[in-house]
């Protein structure tokens, strides 16, 4: 692969190591990073894996529409075209109800609106044989499959995008979070029909359970010091639980490999391809999600700053 790979969230955690990953094969690197130091710090280590490493940065805050534009806007400028677009960047949070910069529920806001917005908006810089790799998770497919998260509660797109319409309980927090996981894969099945007759391949991918990253973050101090030091336990007796270097190699693999060229629409877990949550292929909530999204990037556009709440 001779074009760039674009990888969100590539400071830290899952993208970081996928860099590192794509680095050591020669394949050229954008990273895009909203905190330019830590982005350097990241170029650093990718650099101590991989000294040949060739890497862009891109200033990127996904929760801010404004951002994105001009996120795309400089991949313009710079980048004729893309090899692929990994959406790997995320967040979880449970202690409150946040809103992006333009207003919407934060959760739904990173982890769908910010990607659909830079994705479609980078829609004419990839070529045929490109890819996009969306970071989605089994939280999305309920209890059963993720071990006791708990299930996503799909409703209409706009009150998913809606501060005003949520609830702020622990748990709240982590049933947006799975539902931002499922309109992750009805953004994956979209696009793939959307993109099929242009040779673009669109899939989506479980990492598992990384007990080692930072998603974390948001829980109470005493309980992410405990995910910390139980996370090579985890690791060794959960099924669901793997290693960052892992699920990165997995990933770089999704993002690379030659027998998966015409592979599309489709869900993996690790390296292996499964079905997705029976949910997640009801194409009418699919094309709704995409419309909305259209006009929930649109409404943006067309206000102020100083105007959005």
């Amino acid at each position: 692969m001779n074009d760039p790979v674009l990888i969100t969230g590539a400071t830290s955690g899952l993208g970081l190591e996928t860099a590192k990953c794509l680095a050591a094969e020669g394949i050229p690197l954008i990273l895009g990073c909203r905190d330019p130091q830590r982005a350097e710090t990241a170029v650093q280590r990718i650099r101590a894996h991989a000294p040949d490493a060739r890497i862009e940065l891109v200033e990127l805050e996904l929760a801010s529409l404004d951002s994105v534009d001009a996120a795309v806007a400089e991949l313009r400028r710079k980048n004729p075209r893309l090899g692929a677009m990994v959406c790997n960047a995320g967040l979880q949070i449970v202690d409150s109800v946040r809103t992006s910069q333009d207003g919407y529920e934060l959760t739904f806001a990173v982890n769908h609106l910010g990607h659909f917005a830079l994705v479609t908006g980078c829609a004419d810089l990839l070529a045929p044989g490109a890819r996009v790799v969306v970071v989605s998770s089994d939280v999305h497919q309920g209890p059963r499959k993720s071990m006791g998260f708990p299930a996503p509660q799909w409703r209409h797109p706009r009150e998913l995008a809606d501060p005003d319409d949520q609830r702020d309980s622990g748990v709240d927090g982590r049933i947006r979070y799975a539902t931002s996981k499922l309109a992750n894969v009805y953004f994956t099945h979209e696009l793939a029909r959307r993109w099929r007759d242009r040779g673009i391949t669109v899939n989506a991918f479980d990492p598992g359970l990384m007990p080692q990253t930072g998603l974390s973050r948001g829980y109470p101090t005493v309980a992410r010091i405990g995910f910390r030091f139980l996370a090579p336990v985890l690791i060794r007796v959960m099924p669901i639980a793997r290693t960052v270097t892992r699920s990165a190699a997995d990933l770089a693999w999704l993002v690379t490999a030659p027998e998966l060229a015409d592979t599309t629409g489709k869900y993996f877990t690790g390296a292996a391809e499964v079905p997705s949550a029976p949910e997640s292929y009801d194409e009418e909530r699919a094309a709704e999600l995409w419309r909305v999204s259209e006009d929930l990037v649109r409404s943006v556009r067309h206000v102020p700053p100083a105007e959005r709440r």
